[in-house]
Parts: structure tokens; sequence; C-alpha cells
């Protein structure tokens, strides 16, 4: 015979035509208690994504740090086998300890998180029960289409506040900080630090993009590798996007990418031919001839992959070379 597993302090709580009750569980109790089915190991009865396992320890790892904190609600499917039961005079509910007392239909990752971390916490649950398959899957599908994300922009912008920022992300944050402030900036009011907009590059997308190049930069600051790159940028826009109409292309996210993936290549000719002197005059004396032989179509409607684009300019480059 199972065990029996009884926890107080339950609230029976009625939405339209279901019923749930909301409690806390230990973690541990959790997580040998649940299970999920996946689409990939049963296409008949699984709903499930496959699990990340590299997500789920670092859920782990954040909650062994002590630092951590996890309050949304585990929402959980109570299955016939474990015989699931409330008291409403004791606002009480107990279940036999089985493996598959409860199907997962919200929170895979962190229940399996919590299977290996080291530390116990008390976790908040939504038990539902005497749901069919049906509902079950319908209720997944709800969860997962009607709650929105917070968007990876505004965790970015507001990691500096919450101290999560490694030192890159710091060093990026202050860069995009002084392309978005600084009026002779290239970029100047074309940035968007928390949220996507049209026409903008979004935070994300710039460290995306410049995060390779900061080892190419080596230990010059924030300040100095403003002034280098966006004399790059004004180069760029005026010896190949202006001949052919297209300047506002630079804000396009594959080509931003594709224009930071080049910039190592065209600098290593501008030092070759004029030292470590990065001006303006200096990379427009090499992107006015790839303005000429580049093809604007690659750079009017890229796909999404940004590297055939760097493959172009960089032949470019190397024709204006070889005339």
């Amino acid at each position: 015979m199972s065990e029996k597993e009884s926890f107080g302090s339950v609230s029976l709580v009625r939405q339209g035509e279901h019923k749930f009750y909301s409690f806390t569980m230990p973690s541990d109790v959790l997580a040998d208690t649940c299970y999920v089915i996946n689409r990939d190991e049963d296409p008949i009865e699984g709903f499930q994504r496959e699990l990340d396992k590299k997500r789920a320890t670092e859920i782990a790892n954040y909650i062994d740090s002590g630092l951590g904190t996890i309050p949304s609600s585990i929402v959980l499917s109570a299955q016939e086998d474990c015989e699931f039961t409330y008291d409403s005079k004791r606002k009480s509910v107990s279940f036999k300890n089985i493996s598959k007392a409860f199907l997962i239909i919200d929170g895979q990752h962190r229940v399996y998180g919590f299977k290996l971390a080291n530390t116990a916490l008390r976790i908040p649950v939504v038990v539902y029960d005497n749901l069919s398959k049906r509902d079950e899957t319908r209720l997944f599908i709800d969860i997962n289409s009607k709650q929105k994300g917070v968007p990876t922009e505004l965790l970015l912008d507001i990691k500096k506040m919450a101290e999560y920022e490694n030192d890159i992300e710091q060093f990026l944050r202050e860069l995009f900080d002084t392309f978005s402030t600084e009026n002779d900036s290239s970029l100047y009011n074309k940035l968007s630090a928390s949220k996507r907009q049209k026409g903008k590059i979004t935070r994300s997308v710039f460290n995306t993009a410049m995060k390779p190049l900061v080892k190419f930069f080596g230990n010059k600051s924030p300040d100095e590798i403003y002034d280098i790159y966006n004399s790059y940028l004004v180069a760029f826009s005026e010896g190949v996007l202006a001949p052919h109409g297209i300047k506002e292309q630079a804000v396009n996210t594959t080509v931003f990418k594709a224009i930071a993936g080049f910039f190592p290549i065209i600098t290593a000719r501008v030092k070759d031919r004029f030292g470590a002197i990065y001006t303006v005059d200096n990379y427009y004396e090499f992107t006015k001839l790839i303005g000429h032989r580049i093809k604007p179509i690659k750079l009017e409607k890229p796909t999404n992959a940004y590297k055939p684009i760097v493959d172009h300019l960089e032949e470019s480059l190397k024709q204006e070379f070889t005339l």
C-alpha cells in the first residue's frame, strides 16, 4: 500500500465549469508524484514539449543558490489512481504518494528542477480533479496560448536594476546607451531599449550583433568603441546603402547583424592602409568602392541568414583589390 499524503490550508476555487484546489506542497513530494507525457514519446496521448534538461538544471542551481524563489504555481491534473480527495470541513486534500499521481499541465521544467535540486522548498500548486484527456489538453493549450511571456528586450533592459548583469551584458548596455543618446550617433533614434518597434533595433538584436566584436576590440572602453564603430556605420551607410537608396535597411535585423559581421574584415583593410586611425573618411575609402560592386537586392530583401550578406560584402571588397 502506498502511503497517503495530506495537506491543509487548501482553497477550493471555481471558475466557469471547472474547479481546482490551491495549496502548497513540498518540492520533493511534488517531484516524486508528478509526470509528463511528451508528444515524441506518445504521439496519441502526449501533448507536452520535450524536456530541456539544461533549463531544468539552471532552475536547480537557482534554487540551491539560496537566493531562489519560485512563487508561480505548478498546474496539475490529479490522476484516478492517486485517489485524490478533498475534505471541505478541514480544508485539506489527501492522495496516494505514487509516481504518477499528477500529470503536469504547466511547469514541467520547474518540477524537474526541484528533483535535481538539493534544497527543498514549499511550492504553490493548482490541482484539477476529474479532468478528461480532452480537458487536460485544452487546459494545456489555453495556458500556453493565453499567457504572454515577458519580452527579452524588457528583461535585458531591467537586468541592471536587478543586479543580474554579467560583465559583457554591462559592457553592451553601456555601448547601447551611448549609441542611443549621442547626437552624432548613426543609430540615434533608431534603437529601442525595452520593446520591439518597427524600424528600430532592439537591445537584444544589438547585443547579438555586437557581442562577437567585444573580443575584437580588446581592452577598449565603450566610448572608444563608440567612436570607431560609429565611424564605420556612418561610412557604411553613405558608401554602401545611400547610393542605392536603401539607408533604411541599416535597421533591418539581418542587415544590422551582417554589418557587424563585416566590421572586422573591413577594419583589417583600414588598418593595413591607414594604421589604427579609424575615421569615417578612412572607412569610406573602402565602403564607396564596395557600393559600386554589391547587388542591392541582397540588402533590400534579405533572408533571416546574415552570413551570406557578409560573404557578399567580403567578395565585393576582394573584387576591388583585383582591379
